[in-house]
């Protein structure tokens, strides 16, 4: 104990920490914690004392594997195995919902040194674990907009050949009797609408690629969704959708470009529109948060699956019959190559895509 340190000061420090602490003993029951631990967790003391720590969280690797016992970092500093040890875990939270956590484990040994007693620290990192996921996504999307951009290149002149091609055997097919009672046409159309479809593919791989290259100006994010409105307005009463604005007043410009911030815009909310086949309502609002402009997109639909919401911004990923996979990624390379973030909760009482935009920066 150094000079000056009392039972009041070791109190303060317990209560002070800036890290959630859990003490256990050798059965890994929870015999104290922190308030900065039940302010990371969500669990509070009077409902975990006494409990044993994996009935509690539930502990989990990044590919949602449950950890077995003996790697449980734990149990391995009461086994003697290591003096320490730091993992990060996903665990539950007391609301029913996860969060990252890294998680340092330590001994308090006894006369014999063993460990009576193990004291684990607790970090929040799912903010950590979020950005670190949204830089690779953004890098991983980048590297394959260059390569679609080369491919689409490399494959756009041989199709337009072949297609050019087989718009010539078919005005011959037309020209000699014999074949038109074949199946030859048959095939001939189908070999032109596969190239059709490629061609289209190549043209979105293209329009992706050049996705985050802006032309910007100020732009008042007001207007660009009023001007959105009036666009998708008359598709929206087909499919018996009202759609709310709603804008908060004085709101600050942005720093955009505007057509580009529109089709990203656009990708959302026709999305929206397919999540309601039988009507609905899809509400835009827009408002200040911080030094950033929030743009919120909340439909009535019947929400994401939890087993695809981690893919939704995947390029080419798509649960449609007819569709290219390329809406929300290009939605996502439009708003991050704006400096802004692209993110989606979801429920079965509908889907909310928030944009965040950075403030039109003042002179």
């Amino acid at each position: 104990m150094a000079d000056g340190w009392n039972s009041d000061l070791l109190k303060e420090v317990w209560r002070n920490a800036g890290v959630g602490l859990m003490v256990q003993d050798r059965n890994r029951r929870i015999i104290a914690v922190n308030p900065s631990f039940e302010e990371i967790t969500g669990w509070r003391w009077k409902d975990i004392r006494g409990k044993r720590c994996d009935l509690v969280f539930g502990c989990r690797t990044a590919g949602g594997k449950s950890i077995p016992e003996d790697v449980c970092p734990g149990i391995r500093v009461i086994n003697g195995e290591v003096p320490r040890i730091a993992r990060e875990l996903l665990i539950n939270k007391d609301n029913g919902r996860e969060c990252w956590v890294e998680v340092t484990v330590f001994p308090i040994k006894d006369s014999e040194g063993n460990a009576e007693y193990i004291v684990s620290t607790f970090q929040d990192i799912s903010e950590k674990k979020r950005y670190s996921e949204e830089l690779l996504r953004t890098k991983t999307l980048a590297t394959l907009g260059q390569l679609a951009a080369e491919l689409a290149h490399e494959v756009k002149n041989p199709l337009n050949a072949i297609q050019i091609q087989m718009q010539l055997i078919e005005q011959e097919i037309s020209a000699h009797r014999e074949f038109t009672k074949s199946h030859v046409p048959e095939i001939t159309a189908k070999v032109k609408e596969e190239v059709i479809r490629l061609s289209v593919l190549v043209d979105n791989c293209l329009k992706f690629s050049r996705s985050s290259r802006l032309v910007l100006k100020s732009e008042a994010v007001g207007a660009l969704l009023e001007d959105l409105v009036k666009l998708v307005a008359p598709q929206a009463g087909l499919n018996g959708v009202g759609i709310k604005l709603e804008i908060e007043k004085d709101l600050p410009r942005v720093t955009a470009d505007g057509e580009k911030l529109k089709q990203a815009l656009l990708n959302i909310v026709v999305n929206a529109f397919e999540a309601m086949p039988d009507g609905g309502t899809l509400t835009l609002s827009a408002l200040r948060d911080g030094d950033a402009v929030k743009i919120i997109s909340r439909d009535t639909g019947c929400g994401i699956p939890e087993d695809m919401k981690d893919n939704i911004f995947e390029l080419f990923y798509t649960t449609k019959r007819d569709g290219t996979g390329i809406g929300l990624p290009l939605s996502q390379n439009i708003i991050q190559a704006h400096g802004g973030s692209l993110s989606c909760t979801s429920s079965d009482k509908g889907a909310e895509f928030i944009i965040e935009l950075p403030l039109e920066k003042s002179c």
